[in-house]
């Protein structure tokens, strides 16, 4: 079965089946108007995704019918269907049964077997049980509730339509594809008569259909169909007033669409594709590429997207009217909660209150639609800039006009699709002259296995490195003879990495069989010899295909040239005045005192370790480029205080190169902490100390590099994110160009050494790039016979994000 979430509303059809009955207002004695308008709020904050807010709004409107219109109402049935699929979004299917049976048994009592709110039941209730296996069961409630739709509402109508895409797709889950097949066509006709093509319950249909198509080879007729939903869906994510959850939720649904697309497209073509022209195989692989850069969701493109959009509304005069309308997109969502919080208020002062919110919110909406006509009539292409579309590869391979600058002729562009699951992804390359794609040679799950393991292998630090699994990968991702022959000649990898991938260099990949066996993993000679793909390849990754554009057109058409050539916050003072220092990272932990990142003694801030070395790092990097008094901020000087003086005056958008050498904090690290930070010096309170992601974001950044030398800058917050850490958006968002970000901690001896080589050599060098510059430095590590760092957890920490080039 296409895994796809179940609506968050019970009131109208869905595309899993939930169906229920719209409470009607009723009065009383106890206000049971008060328990509907409970209910309406609980479905709009359910719909936004605020769980925790909506179950309590949703059992209260359920104690106030019960009181006032007795246990067994219909309308009690309503409540207890809306508080089942709050249940199931949160996964607590063993609660959600109960739930089900009580509100059939109420239906079937009081308005007989075969009412259509009856039938509404038998279907929820079967979509339980067939999520916790037990199929025969769903199936028989499943028909029994057709029968009774089909009856009452009639063979055409869209309730009939979700009941027979239950069964369909419980058939499609017990792989009985020939079965499904004509209830989904069924459906689609169904739907499309009587919602029309643009409807999301059209698009489930398709994309359902297009899948039990796909299991059975009929890949023609997939791609039919998944191009059908994936339009819906690609236009419904890129709504221009979407934002926050309901943004987010559009974009997965379109992401996972896009993915069955693209996969449709590659088996077509294996199968030799179409007669016509837009059907052959190098065409369809044209279409897949676009389909897989929608697939690949990256909120740190997105951020560096929204950056260059603001930008350019600031080039248009419109700069003050996009920020506003970024502002207003923010208000409305923080009025939402306050409604979801005033819900509860008694009395005529919850309902002034909720008047007022109500009134705000409604203003809100209104700057949102005046600020999205004065930017279109003003700055048309502002929502180019915002939500760009994904690049063809004609445009990446483009020569001439303004595409020509969006790969270099030393480049070749690498984007990976990554399904989460059993199916094998797809790997595209794409030079000037050509371009080529292939199946993935792992299935996502297998390649989120291999890359674990590497990962392990590294963050164990006295661990041999598993140079057979970096080879195996290699192959599985790159190994293919078209895409060989794509990248063979270009010196330079862009990648656009998804999934598993996002946490792994690909510089440490090995491009053929290691030499000298398990011994030789652990044998620094050898590990020097070893055919790293750094070695024939400078590389770097990009947020997204788009950002190409991005960084190459968008960006250095408006940009000024930044003046002061740097600014470092470096070993700040995590103690305060007249407290005792934290413990040394040797005593904190003895196996890894020559490492840094992310060790913490306890919960507490005051507990951070110092980090001597990277005063050292700070110090190098000034001399390297020259630094002017007052660019390296140590000890308590390195605080958070400082940086928003600086961002305030204007002075930290004059720096070119930004550092950031101190502790990175993940979610969740310190009790509290729900976004990733970085550890500055102490100050009154923890938030006095620590830079949040979301304030990152709103620094007035200008600066050509930011450098990241903090642990885990460069992973996934989550996992459902896809691409780079929230430090890594927030910093793109707020202006940087290139991102300089760690995959795990950082030797002090390392990063003093390799960063300020870095940009000495992109600066003293002609012609060399940054990617080079990061290639030759690392080189340089791993060569060092002194320095004992041929392991790539030593010289390959590093990777340079965004503009790989001069």
């Amino acid at each position: 079965m296409i895994p796809t979430p179940p609506p968050a509303s019970t009131v109208s059809a869905g595309c899993c089946g939930w169906r229920a009955a719209s409470p009607k207002p009723k009065l009383g004695p106890d206000h049971p108007d008060t328990a509907q308008s409970i209910g309406g709020l609980a479905l709009a904050v359910h719909d936004l995704g605020r769980y925790a807010e909506a179950e309590v709004l949703y059992r209260r409107a359920l104690a106030i019918k019960e009181k006032t219109e007795g246990p067994d109402h219909p309308d009690v049935a309503v409540d207890l269907s809306n508080l089942g699929v709050l249940l199931w979004d949160e996964g607590r299917v063993p609660e959600v049964e109960p739930l089900f049976r009580r509100a059939l048994a109420i239906r079937e009592k009081g308005l007989g077997l075969e009412h259509p709110d009856t039938a509404m039941s038998l279907n929820n209730l079967a979509f339980v049980l067939e999520a916790q296996g037990r199929h025969a069961e769903a199936e028989r409630l499943f028909r029994q509730a057709l029968a009774v739709d089909e009856k009452m509402l009639g063979p055409k109508h869209t309730d009939t339509a979700i009941v027979i895409r239950s069964i369909a797709e419980l058939l499609q889950g017990e792989g009985r594809y020939p079965e499904a097949e004509p209830l989904f066509r069924r459906a689609v006709r169904i739907d499309e008569r009587a919602l029309g093509p643009s409807h999301p319950d059209t698009a489930d249909a398709h994309q359902s259909l297009g899948y039990t198509e796909e299991r059975q080879d009929e890949f023609q007729a997939a791609a039919g169909d998944y191009r059908a939903a994936c339009s819906l869906r690609s236009s419904l994510a890129g709504e221009r007033e979407q934002i926050g959850e309901a943004a987010s939720a559009a974009k997965v649904r379109s992401s996972r669409c896009s993915v069955r697309l693209a996969l449709s497209l590659r088996g077509w073509s294996d199968h030799g594709g179409g007669t016509a022209t837009a059907d052959r195989p190098d065409t369809l692989k044209r279409e897949a590429f676009l389909a897989a850069q929608r697939a690949a969701l990256s909120a740190a493109g997105e951020a560096m997207a929204r950056s260059a959009a603001l930008a350019a509304a600031k080039v248009s005069g419109v700069g003050d009217q996009a920020s506003a309308y970024e502002g207003a997109l923010l208000d409305r969502d923080r009025l939402d909660e306050q409604i979801a919080g005033a819900a509860g208020e008694p009395g005529e002062a919850g309902a002034r209150r909720r008047l007022v919110l109500a009134k705000a919110r409604a203003d809100a909406l209104a700057r949102i639609a005046a600020l999205t006509r004065a930017l279109k009539a003003r700055a048309p292409r502002y929502w180019d800039y915002r939500a760009p579309e994904p690049v063809d590869v004609s445009a990446v391979q483009s020569l001439v006009g303004p595409d020509a600058a969006l790969l270099n002729r030393n480049e070749a562009l690498v984007l990976f699709m990554v399904p989460p699951d059993k199916d094998q992804g797809l790997v595209f390359a794409v030079s000037k002259t050509r371009s080529a794609w292939a199946r993935i040679g792992l299935t996502g799950a297998a390649l989120k296995g291999r890359v674990d393991d590497i990962r392990a292998g590294i963050e164990a630090r006295h661990r041999a490195f598993d140079r057979k699994g970096a080879h195996d990968l290699y192959e599985a991702l790159l190994g293919d003879p078209g895409i060989q022959a794509v990248i063979q000649d270009p010196s330079v990898l862009l990648f656009v990495p998804s999934g598993p991938l996002t946490s792994l260099p690909p510089g440490l990949l090995i491009t053929s069989p290691p030499q000298g066996g398990a011994a030789g993993d652990a044998d620094q000679s050898t590990l020097r010899s070893t055919p790293w793909l750094l070695r024939a390849k400078a590389v770097a990754l990009l947020p997204s295909v788009s950002s190409l554009r991005t960084l190459r057109q968008l960006i250095p058409a408006g940009r000024r040239t930044a003046k002061d050539p740097l600014l470092a916050f470096a070993d700040p003072d995590f103690a305060g005045p007249g407290a005792a220092p934290g413990p040394s990272p040797a005593a904190a932990a003895p196996s890894l005192a020559d490492a840094r990142g992310g060790i913490l003694i306890g919960e507490a801030l005051r507990a951070l370790p110092r980090l001597p070395g990277t005063r050292v790092e700070g110090e190098a990097l000034e001399a390297a480029l020259g630094g002017r008094p007052g660019s390296l901020l140590t000890g308590d000087q390195a605080s958070k205080a400082e940086l928003m003086s600086r961002n305030a005056d204007g002075r930290l958008a004059q720096v070119r190169v930004l550092e950031f050498a101190t502790h990175g904090l993940v979610a969740g690290a310190v009790t509290g902490l729900t976004e990733p930070a970085l550890a500055l010096a102490a100050g009154p309170r923890p938030e006095d100390e620590l830079l949040l992601a979301s304030e990152a974001a709103t620094l007035k950044l200008n600066a050509e590099w930011v450098l990241l030398s903090a642990c885990d800058t460069a992973s996934p917050d989550a996992p459902e994110s896809q691409g780079l850490s929230g430090l890594s958006r927030a910093f793109f968002f707020a202006g940087a160009r290139s991102l300089l970000v760690s995959h795990w901690p950082v030797r002090d001896d390392i990063a003093a050494r390799m960063i300020p080589a870095t940009l000495l050599a992109e600066r003293n060098i002609p012609g060399l790039s940054r990617a080079e510059a990061l290639q030759r430095a690392s080189l340089a590590i791993l060569d060092d016979p002194k320095l004992n760092a041929a392991n790539p957890s030593a010289w390959a920490p590093f990777s340079l994000v965004g503009e790989a080039g001069r």
